[in-house]
């Protein structure tokens, strides 16, 4: 259930904000412990309140010094949803707990840095995280780029494998992918009813149907395997649009997905979310994989994990399809949703929603049957 805080609410609360308090802010950004803010504005990114009420609301606080000096940061409110568990996949105050924690200030060696967090606040119904607005300094990714992140994502799950024990927080999921998989029964068992539209069936063939509901069937094969691989600290959602390059650095947002997963899983997000957007064709889905995959286990190898790299293959193949399953649900909500069609289009920068659901129908045979396959191979084996 959401939360019943109101755009009003928040409004009033923004609208409340002091000049010393905005004053504090400036100071922590800047470092300037002789600024004074003179004015500032607050401006809602990827659509503010209004486009996750429950969920959560970016803006950007610009504020002008009496001696016209300009400054920024980033304020994300994590927004109530009632009666979920810490452990549950989308808990609404995981990333507010994992900078609280301490657990992201030290992370390893030439991976990741996180945005600065200047203050956090905790209103019972929501939380406040004023943090670090990081310009991202990479428009576009080639293929080295990719390397260059899974690398860094072994090196980070490396470094939980193998120095340092995974942490224990009752507010971290685990197997996420997992976990995610009883959401996703009421639309398998009412799959028939989903594809009452051409563009639903455009986006998930009739030959395909037969193949996904036995992937359905033994969604606990896969779940069982994670359960069983080595365990590390997983990000979990690390793809293009949470991935920030500056002067050398790689800045790591949006921990909302933290868990203690299997090794492997951690690059299922990189690949199977950037299948959407890269521009889709079998053949670079196919260099992708590989690419990203061996740098991964370069990572692994460099920080000291020397086991299988068979298991991290079963981690991947098996987080992808549990990911693709969801994937099911997911795109043919969209498809259905005509409120959303314009946004949606958008999104993919197409002009009709027949090649979106085509898209889909093609990343699907890639992220959820090819990678079925494969999984059940290397469980055979």
């Amino acid at each position: 259930m959401y939360s019943t805080v109101s755009q009003a609410a928040t409004t009033k609360r923004l609208a409340s904000l002091t000049a010393p308090r905005i004053t504090e802010l400036a100071r922590a950004v800047t470092g300037d412990d002789k600024l004074e803010a003179a004015s500032w504005e607050f401006e809602p990114l990827s659509g503010g309140f209004g486009s996750a009420v429950g969920g959560t609301a970016l803006y950007r606080l610009t504020i002008v010094s009496a001696t016209s000096q300009t400054c920024s940061l980033v304020l994300k409110i994590l927004y109530e949803r009632r009666d979920e568990a810490p452990s549950s996949p989308y808990y609404w105050k995981r990333e507010y707990e994992a900078y609280r924690s301490g657990l992201l200030e030290d992370l390893p060696a030439d991976t990741f840095s996180t945005p600065r967090i200047y203050d956090l606040n905790d209103f019972g119904n929501s939380c406040w995280i004023w943090m670090e607005d990081v310009e991202d300094c990479k428009d576009r990714w080639s293929l080295a780029d990719f390397r260059n992140i899974a690398a860094r994502l072994g090196r980070f799950n490396g470094a939980w494998l193998t120095r340092r024990a995974p942490p224990r927080f009752n507010w971290l999921s685990r197997n996420w992918h997992s976990a995610i998989a009883p959401g996703l029964a009421d639309s398998f068992e009412s799959l028939d009813q989903l594809l009452d539209t051409s563009l639903a069936r455009r986006a998930l063939p009739l030959e395909a149907q037969d193949e996904i509901m036995s992937i359905w069937r033994d969604r606990r094969l896969f779940q069982d395997t994670l359960a069983q691989l080595p365990r590390t600290l997983c990000h979990t959602d690390a793809f293009r649009r949470n991935i920030l390059h500056r002067r050398g650095d790689v800045v790591l947002l949006d921990w909302a997905l933290a868990s203690v997963g299997a090794i492997g899983e951690e690059l299922v997000c990189l690949v199977a979310v950037s299948l959407y957007y890269e521009g889709f064709s079998a053949d670079y889905a196919e260099e992708l994989d590989k690419t990203v995959f061996s740098a991964y286990v370069g990572g692994l190898r460099q920080a000291g994990w020397n086991g299988d790299a068979k298991l991290a293959r079963l981690g991947f193949t098996c987080g992808m399809v549990l990911r693709g399953l969801a994937g099911v649900k997911q795109d043919l909500q969209l498809l259905r949703d005509q409120a959303g069609h314009t946004q949606l289009l958008r999104t993919h920068g197409m002009s009709n929603l027949q090649d979106i659901a085509r898209l889909y129908a093609d990343v699907r045979r890639f992220r959820l049957l090819k990678m079925a396959v494969e999984a059940r191979d290397l469980l055979s084996a």
